[in-house]
């Protein structure tokens, strides 16, 4: 098993998670899992988002 942990609100920078999400069919799987829970695509903010989008909370 293997877990990803990110920091907390107020750490996050453009493009975290993007290596994860190029690199590996399991990490992209898990991405794209979670843009169809979130009901938005998360990653769309992550990898090419502003910094002030990825501050807002539903983000973080």
């Amino acid at each position: 098993m293997k877990a990803y942990v990110f920091p907390g609100q107020g750490a996050q920078f453009p493009g975290m998670g993007k290596h994860l999400y190029d690199a590996s069919e399991a990490s992209k799987a898990l991405f794209e899992q979670a843009n169809a829970i979130l009901g938005f695509r998360i990653t769309d903010i992550m990898f090419e988002g502003t910094e002030e989008a990825l501050r807002q909370t539903k983000v973080t």
